[in-house]
């Protein structure tokens, strides 16, 4: 896997991606950080199901302050600590479950990439009390999701194939005439298609 921007893009994470392991496609994730933004200076960043570790690895390579990246699998953690000494980073990578991991702290910038035969809705309610500034859910596409999490408002929802992102950001949905007169709509739901 490759990294898509930032001061690290085209760096290629070393090894091979475990076994059960879905790691976000070079085209979400750079959709993902287009919607997030490039630059993530002064950022904590969680990841929260860490994987290949190639979500938290992009936001760091974008700026990011610090990243915590949780792993349960002890040889996806492994792999996970094998990349980040290749790319000569610092990441607090802890062997533990996501549900404990986010009720220990908070970030400005939170990644939930859970298996897709878990509920999303469950696991967004569980981030959205961890972020302060923004929540990303990659999810399979049909979710139906509500207006507001918490202190969080839907900003976005991205289709990609049989993808989905769904964004959440802090703070006051905009009001309908804010809106209009910047030009957008919200919630905005985006289908990249199939290919």
């Amino acid at each position: 896997m490759r990294i898509t921007g930032g001061t690290m893009r085209g760096r290629i994470l070393p090894g091979k991606v475990g076994q059960g392991t879905r790691p976000t496609t070079s085209r979400v994730r750079e959709a993902l950080f287009s919607m997030v933004g490039q630059d993530l200076s002064g950022w904590r960043v969680l990841d929260a199901f860490g994987g290949s570790g190639v979500l938290g690895f992009e936001a760091l390579s974008r700026g990011a302050d610090s990243l915590t990246t949780c792993e349960r699998h002890r040889g996806a953690a492994r792999q996970i600590r094998a990349s980040a000494a290749a790319l000569d980073v610092v990441v607090d990578l802890r062997v533990a479950d996501a549900a404990q991991v986010l009720l220990s702290g908070t970030w400005d910038l939170v990644l939930v990439d859970p298996p897709y035969d878990e509920d999303p809705l469950i696991w967004a309610a569980r981030a959205a009390t961890a972020t302060t500034r923004v929540l990303v859910i990659e999810h399979r596409s049909g979710v139906d999701w509500p207006d507001r999490l918490d202190a969080l408002y839907l900003d976005r929802v991205r289709h990609h194939g049989d993808s989905a992102l769904a964004l959440f950001r802090a703070g006051v949905l905009p009001s309908p005439e804010v809106l209009d007169e910047v030009g957008q709509d919200a919630p905005v739901i985006e289908d990249e298609g199939q290919g």
